[in-house]
């Protein structure tokens, strides 16, 4: 069951909105990356909850809290600003309860290396081809409820 969901790239709130069109009633935290577009005033005036990050940080959050982390386009942000993509999917390990989902959708050098980084911290992983011909990639993960 998904009840908790962090969009970490969230644009103009689009996951949360497709959420609500489904009539899927989970909770939604949508992050605007420092250093994207501010779009936080759109996601707010949406009626929607928001914030802005810096993703070379720590999120202040309770370990655990999440049952979904989603990304489209955040790994292939946090190279360009020079933060450290191994951090980021620990925060993320951190912040994910056992048994929860991260997807990822970025281009596939980005997804290769957050493949390999997920499957060091025992994450079961699997990169998925949108599109034939299309440098995108999806990368869905879980995380185990126990530690092998």
């Amino acid at each position: 069951m998904i009840r908790n969901v962090m969009d970490m790239n969230a644009h103009y709130g689009s996951l949360n909105a497709a959420f609500l069109e489904a009539r899927i009633s989970v909770w939604v935290m949508n992050v605007v990356p420092a250093g994207a577009q501010n779009t936080l005033p759109l996601i707010l005036n949406q009626g929607f909850a928001g914030v802005y990050h810096d993703w070379c940080q720590p999120f202040p959050t309770y370990p655990r809290t999440y049952d979904m982390l989603h990304a489209n386009g955040l790994l292939s942000h946090i190279d360009s600003v020079g933060c450290s993509l191994p951090d980021l999917l620990l925060e993320m390990d951190r912040i994910l309860r056992p048994e929860g989902w991260v997807v990822l959708s970025d281009t596939l050098g980005p997804i290769e290396k957050a493949r390999m980084l997920a499957t060091q911290i025992r994450w079961e992983a699997r990169v998925i081809d949108l599109q034939n011909g299309s440098d995108q990639r999806l990368l869905v993960c879980q995380k185990p409820f126990l530690r092998k």
